[in-house]
């Protein structure tokens, strides 16, 4: 029979490893039935914190990619009308509109 020590540190380290700490890819939102789901505004303008307004919509694709946004941000970035938005609230109502 085998017998294997387990040491304080070995346990220490598979604790501290959180949800989303794992390998692999770029976090996706979810809806509680852990599909795809809502992409809240808030999301959005989280990535595009720092961004100098007026922007267009190029200007928020770079801004979210330089900030590695997951796959189902950037995909509603790129359904936003490709018009110029002045503020962040003027992206949250567009976002609005979409859904």
């Amino acid at each position: 029979m085998l017998e294997v020590e387990s040491t304080s540190e070995q346990v220490t380290a598979t604790r501290r490893r959180g949800i989303g700490q794992g390998r692999g890819s770029r976090r996706q939102y979810t809806n509680r039935n852990g599909k795809a789901g809502h992409v809240s505004p808030a999301i959005i303008v989280k990535y595009l914190k720092g961004m100098r307004y007026p922007a267009d919509k190029k200007n928020m694709i770079s801004s979210a990619q330089s900030k590695d946004a997951p796959e189902d941000v950037m995909n509603l970035i790129s359904k936003l009308p490709d018009k110029t938005y002045n503020s962040p609230i003027d992206i949250t109502k567009e976002i609005g509109k979409i859904e």
